[in-house]
């Protein structure tokens, strides 16, 4: 059937085998299916009329819990996988025949309940290169977690209560699982509505005490809270330290760099990431083996040229472009 067309307009569109795809479009466009990688704001819309939507189930109950309807949607159409990408809840990855693999946002390891993306080979691949630099490589997560719990141990035992802090999609579910041996248990109002989401989806998470922004019913002396991140300049932030000497600890990718937590605020931090980290990006190339590779989200231009240094033939996916061919 040739090649697939591939062109940017409001997002990454492909024309292949007499069909148009949009994958995670940035608004409503014209396209035979729209693809929708998964939950999060910056992947998620209202797709156009009439489009066909390529996701899970569960990115749409995510997606129409954060006020996004994405009507009818099917996880199969003539010559399409979608593969399990490990990101978050219902995240998926995207194959259209043997020639087109785009990764959407990607995890490269196990997490908890969640695993790592699956690949399949394809001729071009679109990966996201959101930690495309070398620094970034991650330790392992039962490393994470045997120093958190050490850390938790430690500020109970000074009496101080603990605040996780990860993305209120995703991270915070993770941290809601690794880290529930610990009690009380209270969960911030936004990660609560996701992890109830989860628990309808099958994923077994604790039921923690609910808390609001107004932090009513939290006692004195230590507990645990998952929260989303929070700058300690913040008006929450500063209540939890002065009224309950909370302490926090923050989890990311970008924790890999010095000086994270200082420029969050927070008193600890640790490298917990939902993406792929470099050496994980660089084995999911292997994997899929394409004769082109395209970069996008993240460190585009730096993760290009390392993998043309690896010898693939790798270009970075420039907002500001019309054709692919241009290059």
């Amino acid at each position: 059937m040739g090649h697939a067309k591939i062109s940017l307009q409001n997002g990454i569109n492909i024309e292949y085998g007499g069909a148009t795809y949009s994958l995670d479009p940035r608004g409503a466009v014209r396209s035979d299916y729209t693809f929708i990688s998964h939950a999060h704001m910056d992947h998620v819309q209202n797709p156009g009329p009439g489009t066909r939507v390529l996701a899970s189930k569960e990115t749409r109950m995510l997606a129409k819990a954060r006020g996004f309807e994405l009507g009818r949607t099917t996880e199969s159409a003539e010559g399409v996988k979608l593969l399990d990408s490990g990101h978050i809840l219902g995240a998926r990855a995207i194959c259209i025949a043997d020639e087109l693999f785009y990764t959407g946002d990607a995890a490269g390891r196990d997490r908890a309940f969640m695993g790592r993306c699956r690949t399949k080979k394809a001729r071009v691949l679109v990966t996201e290169s959101t930690f495309g630099k070398s620094n970034y490589v991650f330790p392992p997560i039962e490393q994470v977690a045997k120093q958190v719990n050490s850390t938790i141990g430690m500020l109970f035992d000074k009496g101080k209560p603990v605040v996780l802090m990860g993305y209120a999609l995703g991270k915070s579910q993770i941290l809601s699982h690794l880290f529930s041996c610990w009690s009380p248990l209270f969960l911030h109002e936004q990660v609560a509505r996701m992890n109830d989401i989860y628990i309808e989806c099958g994923i077994s998470l604790k039921a923690g005490n609910k808390v609001g922004t107004d932090l009513s019913g939290l006692p004195r002396g230590p507990w645990v809270m998952v929260s989303p991140m929070m700058s300690s300049r913040g008006a929450v932030a500063k209540r939890l330290r002065k009224d309950f000497g909370a302490a926090f600890i923050a989890f990311s990718g970008w924790a890999a760099d010095p000086g994270y937590a200082y420029s969050l605020g927070a008193d600890y931090a640790f490298a917990v990431s939902d993406h792929c980290d470099y050496k994980e990006l660089m084995a999911l190339v292997r994997e899929v083996s394409p004769e082109t590779v395209y970069t996008t989200h993240g460190f585009t231009q730096e993760f290009a040229a390392d993998l043309r240094d690896q010898g693939f033939d790798a270009k970075p996916l420039a907002g500001y472009q019309t054709f692919l061919s241009e290059y």
